[in-house]
């Protein structure tokens, strides 16, 4: 029903008069991941540092303020202290979701900062390998993700995006190995991210 509800959706945002098309918007960003938290055995007591993180968006926004996105953040080293305990050998957190958007109007913004909010749902992959192969992790997780910013435009095609986004894992999709410690896997953090928009 969920995924019925976003094509309706995409196919009325596609099929606006041509002088109200919807713009695609391709986000290439680059963040820091934050006040991480997982009832994952965290040997390093890692998660809730901070960590660079690369990612991706891609969105269909309407003059009007509607819109879609899907969105990619990869946080590598989230199970690790940067030069530090030497316990894990190699770990990674990987989000992948679609997202509704809703932001201010063309009408109102103008060519000036234009502010939104969006939320959606997607998959978490959560990994790390420890120097011993005693507690593997490589597991799927079922999550949301909510947040909001601005897109600010430096030229008629080009701009940037400021986003301030948090995630959190709801269950687990798979039946991999996932060494936790009371109850069903738990991961969430924060990401806030600077992202380059070019327009088309």
């Amino acid at each position: 029903m969920r995924t019925l509800r976003l094509l309706t959706l995409a196919l009325a945002l596609s099929s606006l008069p041509s002088s109200a098309r919807a713009d695609w918007l391709v986000m290439p960003l680059v963040g820091v991941s934050f006040g991480g938290d997982t009832n994952i055995i965290d040997l390093e007591d890692a998660t809730g540092l901070r960590n660079v993180t690369y990612g991706g968006t891609v969105a269909l926004l309407s003059p009007g303020g509607l819109g879609l996105e899907a969105d990619v953040s990869y946080v590598p080293g989230f199970f690790q202290r940067e030069g530090g305990g030497d316990l894990v050998a190699s770990s990674s957190v990987l989000s992948v979701m679609g997202n509704v958007i809703v932001a201010a109007p063309l009408s109102l913004t103008r060519q000036s900062l234009r502010p939104y909010v969006s939320g959606g749902f997607g998959l978490i992959r959560a990994h790390f390998d420890d120097v011993l192969d005693l507690f593997p992790v490589d597991r799927n997780l079922s999550g949301v993700n909510i947040g909001g910013g601005a897109i600010g435009f430096l030229s008629r095609r080009t701009g940037v995006r400021v986003d301030l986004r948090y995630y959190q894992a709801v269950g687990s999709s798979d039946e991999g190995s996932f060494p936790i410690g009371l109850g069903s896997p738990k991961l969430s953090f924060w990401r806030g991210s600077l992202a380059l928009v070019l327009k088309y």
